[in-house]
Protein backbone atom coordinates (compact mmCIF):
# COMPACT_ATOMS: atom_id res chain seq x y z
CA UNK A 1 0.00 0.00 0.00
CA UNK A 2 2.65 2.51 0.81
CA UNK A 3 4.78 1.73 -1.76
CA UNK A 4 1.92 2.24 -4.31
CA UNK A 5 1.36 5.55 -2.53
CA UNK A 6 5.05 6.35 -2.73
CA UNK A 7 4.58 5.71 -6.73
CA UNK A 8 1.71 8.14 -7.28
CA UNK A 9 3.56 10.94 -4.96
CA UNK A 10 7.03 10.71 -6.81
CA UNK A 11 4.86 11.18 -9.96
CA UNK A 12 3.10 14.22 -9.47
CA UNK A 13 3.91 17.66 -10.80
CA UNK A 14 3.04 20.76 -11.93
CA UNK A 15 2.68 23.03 -15.27
CA UNK A 16 4.60 26.23 -14.91
CA UNK A 17 1.20 27.57 -14.36
CA UNK A 18 0.62 25.61 -11.67
CA UNK A 19 -1.36 22.79 -12.10
CA UNK A 20 -1.51 19.84 -10.84
CA UNK A 21 -0.52 17.16 -13.16
CA UNK A 22 1.41 14.05 -14.04
CA UNK A 23 5.05 13.50 -14.55
CA UNK A 24 4.72 9.81 -16.36
CA UNK A 25 1.88 8.24 -18.15
CA UNK A 26 3.22 5.24 -16.11
CA UNK A 27 4.24 3.45 -19.34
CA UNK A 28 7.66 4.72 -20.51
CA UNK A 29 6.84 3.22 -24.04
CA UNK A 30 3.42 5.59 -23.84
CA UNK A 31 5.67 8.76 -22.41
CA UNK A 32 8.21 7.86 -25.65
CA UNK A 33 5.29 8.09 -28.04
CA UNK A 34 3.28 11.06 -26.82
CA UNK A 35 6.70 13.27 -26.68
CA UNK A 36 9.36 12.22 -29.31
CA UNK A 37 7.57 14.33 -32.23
CA UNK A 38 9.19 17.37 -29.54
CA UNK A 39 12.45 16.20 -28.86
CA UNK A 40 14.13 17.38 -32.07
CA UNK A 41 16.18 20.52 -29.94
CA UNK A 42 16.81 18.14 -27.40
CA UNK A 43 20.08 17.32 -26.01
CA UNK A 44 21.34 13.35 -27.28
CA UNK A 45 21.31 12.17 -23.46
CA UNK A 46 17.64 12.75 -22.77
CA UNK A 47 16.55 11.44 -25.97
CA UNK A 48 18.89 8.28 -24.87
CA UNK A 49 17.50 8.34 -21.49
CA UNK A 50 13.43 8.12 -22.85
CA UNK A 51 14.32 5.62 -25.26
CA UNK A 52 15.88 3.24 -22.87
CA UNK A 53 13.40 3.68 -20.73
CA UNK A 54 10.63 2.06 -23.34
CA UNK A 55 13.14 -0.22 -24.72
CA UNK A 56 13.38 -1.88 -21.69
CA UNK A 57 9.60 -1.69 -21.19
CA UNK A 58 9.01 -3.28 -24.24
CA UNK A 59 11.51 -3.24 -26.96
CA UNK A 60 9.32 -4.25 -29.60
CA UNK A 61 6.97 -1.38 -29.28
CA UNK A 62 9.85 0.97 -28.66
CA UNK A 63 11.03 -0.52 -32.13
CA UNK A 64 8.05 0.14 -33.46
CA UNK A 65 7.46 4.32 -32.05
CA UNK A 66 11.12 4.81 -33.28
CA UNK A 67 10.41 4.12 -36.84
CA UNK A 68 6.93 5.55 -36.61
CA UNK A 69 8.65 8.98 -35.52
CA UNK A 70 11.35 8.64 -38.61
CA UNK A 71 8.75 7.37 -41.09
CA UNK A 72 8.34 10.38 -43.65
CA UNK A 73 4.44 9.26 -45.07
CA UNK A 74 2.48 7.65 -42.22
CA UNK A 75 4.82 9.53 -39.17
CA UNK A 76 6.30 12.15 -37.73
CA UNK A 77 9.43 12.47 -40.13
CA UNK A 78 11.73 13.18 -37.19
CA UNK A 79 15.54 12.88 -38.54
CA UNK A 80 18.13 14.19 -36.15
CA UNK A 81 16.19 11.52 -33.29
CA UNK A 82 15.97 8.58 -35.13
CA UNK A 83 19.43 8.99 -35.90
CA UNK A 84 20.64 9.54 -31.94
CA UNK A 85 19.00 5.87 -31.51
CA UNK A 86 20.82 4.48 -34.22
CA UNK A 87 23.66 5.26 -32.90
CA UNK A 88 22.76 4.22 -29.58
CA UNK A 89 21.13 0.98 -30.93
CA UNK A 90 24.67 0.07 -32.66
CA UNK A 91 26.54 0.12 -29.41
CA UNK A 92 24.18 -1.20 -26.87
CA UNK A 93 21.68 -3.27 -28.62
CA UNK A 94 23.19 -4.14 -32.12
CA UNK A 95 21.45 -7.66 -33.04
CA UNK A 96 18.20 -4.99 -32.92
CA UNK A 97 19.45 -2.86 -35.12
CA UNK A 98 21.10 -5.46 -37.60
CA UNK A 99 17.73 -7.02 -37.83
CA UNK A 100 15.95 -4.02 -38.77
CA UNK A 101 18.74 -2.19 -41.29
CA UNK A 102 16.53 -2.60 -44.31
CA UNK A 103 13.81 -0.63 -42.68
CA UNK A 104 15.93 2.23 -42.50
CA UNK A 105 15.44 3.00 -45.56
CA UNK A 106 12.07 2.35 -45.90
CA UNK A 107 10.68 4.42 -43.12
CA UNK A 108 13.38 7.33 -43.90
CA UNK A 109 16.40 8.04 -46.04
CA UNK A 110 19.67 6.03 -47.00
CA UNK A 111 21.85 8.83 -45.76
CA UNK A 112 20.48 7.74 -42.42
CA UNK A 113 22.75 4.77 -42.04
CA UNK A 114 25.63 7.24 -42.18
CA UNK A 115 24.99 7.62 -38.67
CA UNK A 116 26.48 4.14 -38.50
CA UNK A 117 29.91 5.14 -40.03
CA UNK A 118 32.47 4.24 -37.52
CA UNK A 119 30.11 2.17 -34.93
CA UNK A 120 30.01 -1.53 -34.37
CA UNK A 121 27.64 -1.97 -36.97
CA UNK A 122 29.29 0.05 -39.90
CA UNK A 123 30.11 -3.44 -41.65
CA UNK A 124 26.83 -4.50 -41.82
CA UNK A 125 25.42 -1.00 -43.16
CA UNK A 126 28.21 -1.27 -45.77
CA UNK A 127 27.20 -4.56 -47.03
CA UNK A 128 23.54 -3.27 -47.11
CA UNK A 129 24.59 -0.36 -49.22
CA UNK A 130 26.95 -2.39 -51.73
CA UNK A 131 24.17 -4.83 -52.22
CA UNK A 132 21.45 -2.31 -52.92
CA UNK A 133 23.71 -0.70 -55.46
CA UNK A 134 24.84 -3.67 -57.16
CA UNK A 135 20.94 -4.27 -57.60
CA UNK A 136 20.79 -0.46 -59.03
CA UNK A 137 23.47 -0.56 -61.27
CA UNK A 138 22.19 -4.03 -62.39
CA UNK A 139 18.61 -1.99 -63.28
CA UNK A 140 20.62 1.09 -64.84
CA UNK A 141 21.53 -1.46 -67.72
CA UNK A 142 18.55 -3.04 -68.14
CA UNK A 143 16.07 -0.10 -67.85
CA UNK A 144 14.46 -0.81 -64.64
CA UNK A 145 13.44 1.19 -61.93
CA UNK A 146 16.16 2.07 -59.39
CA UNK A 147 16.34 3.10 -55.83
CA UNK A 148 16.83 6.62 -54.08
CA UNK A 149 20.32 5.39 -52.90
CA UNK A 150 22.62 7.51 -55.37
CA UNK A 151 20.39 10.40 -54.11
CA UNK A 152 21.44 10.48 -50.09
CA UNK A 153 24.84 8.73 -50.80
CA UNK A 154 27.27 11.51 -50.41
CA UNK A 155 29.72 12.92 -52.71
CA UNK A 156 33.48 13.37 -52.89
CA UNK A 157 33.73 16.66 -54.98
CA UNK A 158 31.76 19.01 -52.12
CA UNK A 159 33.28 20.87 -49.98
CA UNK A 160 32.37 19.61 -46.05
CA UNK A 161 35.32 17.70 -44.59
CA UNK A 162 32.90 15.39 -42.99
CA UNK A 163 30.87 14.32 -46.00
CA UNK A 164 33.91 13.64 -48.51
CA UNK A 165 35.07 11.74 -45.56
CA UNK A 166 32.04 9.61 -45.49
CA UNK A 167 32.43 9.59 -49.39
CA UNK A 168 35.54 8.22 -49.70
CA UNK A 169 35.37 5.43 -46.83
CA UNK A 170 32.15 4.35 -48.83
CA UNK A 171 33.84 4.51 -52.37
CA UNK A 172 36.50 1.81 -51.13
CA UNK A 173 34.32 -0.19 -49.37
CA UNK A 174 32.42 -0.61 -52.65
CA UNK A 175 35.71 -0.93 -54.60
CA UNK A 176 35.10 2.27 -56.52
CA UNK A 177 38.30 4.75 -56.59
CA UNK A 178 36.92 8.66 -56.06
CA UNK A 179 36.43 8.93 -60.00
CA UNK A 180 34.79 5.81 -60.59
CA UNK A 181 32.32 6.39 -57.57
CA UNK A 182 31.70 9.87 -58.20
CA UNK A 183 30.75 8.53 -62.33
CA UNK A 184 28.48 5.78 -60.70
CA UNK A 185 26.70 8.45 -59.03
CA UNK A 186 26.15 10.89 -61.63
CA UNK A 187 24.62 8.19 -63.66
CA UNK A 188 21.99 6.54 -61.22
CA UNK A 189 20.98 10.65 -60.54
CA UNK A 190 20.62 11.57 -64.06
CA UNK A 191 18.09 8.16 -64.12
CA UNK A 192 16.49 9.24 -60.96
CA UNK A 193 15.84 12.42 -62.43
CA UNK A 194 16.43 14.70 -59.14
CA UNK A 195 14.32 17.86 -59.33
CA UNK A 196 17.51 19.59 -58.00
CA UNK A 197 20.06 18.24 -60.82
CA UNK A 198 17.29 19.91 -62.87
CA UNK A 199 17.49 23.19 -61.51
CA UNK A 200 21.10 23.50 -61.02
CA UNK A 201 21.39 23.43 -64.74
CA UNK A 202 18.43 25.30 -65.36
CA UNK A 203 16.41 22.77 -67.44
CA UNK A 204 12.84 23.17 -66.60
CA UNK A 205 11.69 19.99 -68.67
CA UNK A 206 10.86 17.82 -66.04
CA UNK A 207 7.24 16.89 -65.04
CA UNK A 208 5.58 19.32 -61.97
CA UNK A 209 3.13 16.07 -61.31
CA UNK A 210 6.08 13.63 -60.56
CA UNK A 211 7.78 16.16 -58.12
CA UNK A 212 8.25 14.68 -54.28
CA UNK A 213 5.56 17.23 -52.49
CA UNK A 214 8.32 19.21 -49.75
CA UNK A 215 10.82 19.48 -52.67
CA UNK A 216 7.48 20.73 -54.98
CA UNK A 217 7.02 23.22 -51.97
CA UNK A 218 9.94 23.86 -51.42
CA UNK A 219 11.13 25.23 -54.90
CA UNK A 220 8.20 27.10 -55.41
CA UNK A 221 9.73 30.65 -55.85
CA UNK A 222 12.68 29.27 -57.90
CA UNK A 223 9.46 27.71 -60.19
CA UNK A 224 8.14 31.13 -60.15
CA UNK A 225 10.81 33.18 -60.88
CA UNK A 226 12.51 31.15 -63.67
CA UNK A 227 9.45 28.75 -65.02
CA UNK A 228 6.76 30.75 -64.60
CA UNK A 229 4.33 29.84 -67.51
CA UNK A 230 4.44 26.22 -66.41
CA UNK A 231 4.40 26.81 -63.10
CA UNK A 232 0.98 28.40 -63.13
CA UNK A 233 -0.13 26.47 -65.30
CA UNK A 234 0.45 23.37 -63.10
CA UNK A 235 -1.07 25.44 -60.45
CA UNK A 236 -4.11 25.63 -62.94
CA UNK A 237 -4.17 22.43 -63.35
CA UNK A 238 -4.04 21.18 -59.71
CA UNK A 239 -6.74 24.24 -58.36
CA UNK A 240 -9.26 22.16 -60.55
CA UNK A 241 -7.49 19.24 -59.50
CA UNK A 242 -5.93 18.62 -56.23
CA UNK A 243 -4.99 14.88 -56.96
CA UNK A 244 -2.11 16.07 -59.53
CA UNK A 245 -0.24 17.71 -56.92
CA UNK A 246 2.09 15.71 -54.44
CA UNK A 247 1.67 16.55 -51.12
CA UNK A 248 1.31 12.64 -48.99
CA UNK A 249 4.27 13.98 -47.02
CA UNK A 250 3.84 17.16 -46.38
CA UNK A 251 1.87 18.41 -43.43
CA UNK A 252 -0.54 21.02 -42.28
CA UNK A 253 2.50 22.88 -40.43
CA UNK A 254 4.90 22.70 -42.84
CA UNK A 255 2.80 24.62 -45.36
CA UNK A 256 1.81 27.03 -42.72
CA UNK A 257 5.58 27.48 -41.08
CA UNK A 258 6.99 29.88 -44.09
CA UNK A 259 3.73 32.13 -43.74
CA UNK A 260 4.30 32.37 -39.90
CA UNK A 261 8.08 33.41 -40.06
CA UNK A 262 7.22 35.56 -43.06
CA UNK A 263 4.60 37.55 -40.74
CA UNK A 264 7.24 37.82 -38.01
CA UNK A 265 9.80 39.32 -40.34
CA UNK A 266 7.26 41.36 -41.48
CA UNK A 267 8.54 39.65 -45.17
CA UNK A 268 5.57 40.51 -47.96
CA UNK A 269 4.34 37.06 -49.50
CA UNK A 270 3.39 38.32 -53.23
CA UNK A 271 0.06 37.44 -54.75
CA UNK A 272 1.49 34.31 -57.18
CA UNK A 273 3.35 32.83 -53.48
CA UNK A 274 -0.35 32.92 -51.52
CA UNK A 275 -1.57 31.40 -54.16
CA UNK A 276 0.62 28.19 -54.51
CA UNK A 277 0.56 27.98 -50.44
CA UNK A 278 -3.29 27.69 -51.31
CA UNK A 279 -3.90 25.67 -53.40
CA UNK A 280 -1.04 22.90 -51.59
CA UNK A 281 -2.94 23.65 -48.46
CA UNK A 282 -5.96 22.72 -49.97
CA UNK A 283 -4.10 19.59 -52.00
CA UNK A 284 -3.45 18.23 -48.37
CA UNK A 285 -4.71 14.58 -48.08
CA UNK A 286 -7.83 14.22 -45.54
CA UNK A 287 -6.88 12.17 -42.61
CA UNK A 288 -9.94 13.19 -40.87
CA UNK A 289 -13.05 10.87 -40.24
CA UNK A 290 -17.19 11.54 -39.76
CA UNK A 291 -16.57 12.41 -36.26
CA UNK A 292 -19.01 14.78 -34.53
CA UNK A 293 -15.49 16.77 -32.62
CA UNK A 294 -14.30 20.30 -32.39
CA UNK A 295 -10.88 21.36 -31.82
CA UNK A 296 -9.58 22.96 -28.99
CA UNK A 297 -6.56 25.44 -29.86
CA UNK A 298 -3.96 26.88 -27.31
CA UNK A 299 -3.18 30.57 -27.94
CA UNK A 300 -1.57 31.77 -25.17
CA UNK A 301 1.28 33.15 -23.99
CA UNK A 302 3.57 30.24 -24.19
CA UNK A 303 2.85 28.76 -27.72
CA UNK A 304 4.31 31.74 -29.02
CA UNK A 305 8.10 31.20 -27.30
CA UNK A 306 11.07 31.54 -29.24
CA UNK A 307 11.47 32.75 -32.90
CA UNK A 308 9.08 30.97 -35.45
CA UNK A 309 6.51 30.16 -33.12
CA UNK A 310 6.83 26.63 -33.04
CA UNK A 311 4.29 25.71 -30.88
CA UNK A 312 1.56 27.92 -32.05
CA UNK A 313 2.68 26.97 -35.69
CA UNK A 314 1.41 23.75 -35.17
CA UNK A 315 -1.57 24.09 -33.25
CA UNK A 316 -2.69 26.84 -35.77
CA UNK A 317 -2.15 25.18 -38.61
CA UNK A 318 -3.90 22.13 -37.45
CA UNK A 319 -7.07 24.04 -35.91
CA UNK A 320 -7.37 25.55 -39.15
CA UNK A 321 -6.83 22.00 -40.91
CA UNK A 322 -9.43 20.28 -38.80
CA UNK A 323 -11.98 22.74 -39.42
CA UNK A 324 -11.68 23.05 -42.53
CA UNK A 325 -12.12 19.48 -43.20
CA UNK A 326 -14.84 18.62 -40.29
CA UNK A 327 -18.18 17.18 -41.60
CA UNK A 328 -20.03 17.49 -38.36
CA UNK A 329 -22.19 20.61 -37.93
CA UNK A 330 -18.50 22.25 -36.63
CA UNK A 331 -17.26 22.16 -40.04
CA UNK A 332 -14.99 25.35 -40.26
CA UNK A 333 -15.18 25.81 -36.72
CA UNK A 334 -12.71 24.98 -33.63
CA UNK A 335 -12.60 26.90 -30.11
CA UNK A 336 -9.26 29.14 -29.29
CA UNK A 337 -8.77 29.27 -25.22
CA UNK A 338 -6.32 31.47 -23.28
CA UNK A 339 -7.44 33.67 -20.65
CA UNK A 340 -11.05 33.69 -22.48
CA UNK A 341 -12.69 30.59 -25.00
CA UNK A 342 -13.57 32.15 -28.30
CA UNK A 343 -15.35 30.11 -31.03
CA UNK A 344 -13.38 31.03 -33.97
CA UNK A 345 -15.17 30.73 -37.54
CA UNK A 346 -12.12 30.30 -40.04
CA UNK A 347 -12.75 32.81 -42.55
CA UNK A 348 -10.46 34.42 -45.37
CA UNK A 349 -9.75 34.06 -49.12
CA UNK A 350 -6.43 31.92 -48.63
CA UNK A 351 -4.58 30.35 -46.30
CA UNK A 352 -2.58 33.40 -45.85
CA UNK A 353 -5.45 35.40 -44.76
CA UNK A 354 -7.07 32.62 -42.65
CA UNK A 355 -4.33 32.09 -40.59
CA UNK A 356 -3.95 35.80 -39.88
CA UNK A 357 -7.87 35.84 -39.34
CA UNK A 358 -7.63 33.31 -36.55
CA UNK A 359 -4.54 34.12 -34.98
CA UNK A 360 -6.02 37.42 -33.61
CA UNK A 361 -8.06 35.46 -31.93
CA UNK A 362 -5.16 34.70 -30.16
CA UNK A 363 -4.93 36.49 -26.34
CA UNK A 364 -1.41 35.37 -25.49
CA UNK A 365 -2.14 35.41 -22.16
CA UNK A 366 -2.63 32.29 -19.72
CA UNK A 367 -3.90 29.02 -20.21
CA UNK A 368 -7.41 28.45 -18.66
CA UNK A 369 -8.51 25.40 -20.16
CA UNK A 370 -11.04 24.65 -18.25
CA UNK A 371 -12.95 27.77 -18.86
CA UNK A 372 -13.28 25.93 -22.40
CA UNK A 373 -15.60 22.66 -20.74
CA UNK A 374 -17.56 25.54 -18.94
CA UNK A 375 -18.50 27.40 -21.91
CA UNK A 376 -19.85 24.46 -23.84
CA UNK A 377 -21.42 22.86 -20.67
CA UNK A 378 -23.04 26.04 -19.83
CA UNK A 379 -24.50 26.33 -23.57
CA UNK A 380 -25.51 22.81 -23.73
CA UNK A 381 -27.56 23.98 -20.28
CA UNK A 382 -28.93 26.68 -21.13
CA UNK A 383 -30.47 25.59 -24.18
CA UNK A 384 -31.39 22.28 -23.46
CA UNK A 385 -29.43 20.71 -26.08
CA UNK A 386 -29.56 17.38 -27.26
CA UNK A 387 -26.75 14.58 -26.75
CA UNK A 388 -26.27 14.29 -30.86
CA UNK A 389 -25.86 17.63 -30.74
CA UNK A 390 -22.60 18.28 -28.78
CA UNK A 391 -19.34 17.37 -29.79
CA UNK A 392 -18.40 13.58 -29.22
CA UNK A 393 -14.74 14.48 -28.80
CA UNK A 394 -12.67 16.73 -28.08
CA UNK A 395 -9.05 17.67 -29.30
CA UNK A 396 -7.10 19.75 -27.87
CA UNK A 397 -3.99 21.06 -28.94
CA UNK A 398 -2.04 22.50 -26.78
CA UNK A 399 1.65 22.75 -24.93
CA UNK A 400 -0.12 21.56 -22.11
CA UNK A 401 0.93 24.42 -19.32
CA UNK A 402 -2.57 24.52 -17.83
CA UNK A 403 -3.32 26.70 -15.12
CA UNK A 404 -3.98 25.96 -12.42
Amino acid sequence: MFLEELRKEENRTYTENGALTNRSTNSYCLDFFATIGALRNAEDGEIISRFIKAYTEDRNMAMKILFFARDIRGGLGERRVFRSILKWLSVHEADSLRKNIANVPEYGRFDDLLSLIDGPCEKDMLSFIKEQLDKDLAALKTGDTVSLLAKWLPSVNTGNKDTVKSAKKLAKAMGFSDAEYRKVLVSLRAEIKLIENYLREKDYSFSYEKQPSKALYKYRQAFFRNDQDRYCAFLEKAESNPSVMNTGTLTPYDVIRPIMYRAEAEIEISEEERRSMDITWKALPDYTGAENALAVVDGSGSMYCGFGYTPATVAQSLGIYFAEHNKSCFHNHFITFSENPRLVEVKGRDIVEKLRYCMSFDECANTDLQRTFDLILKTAIQNRAKQEELPEKLYIISDMEFDY
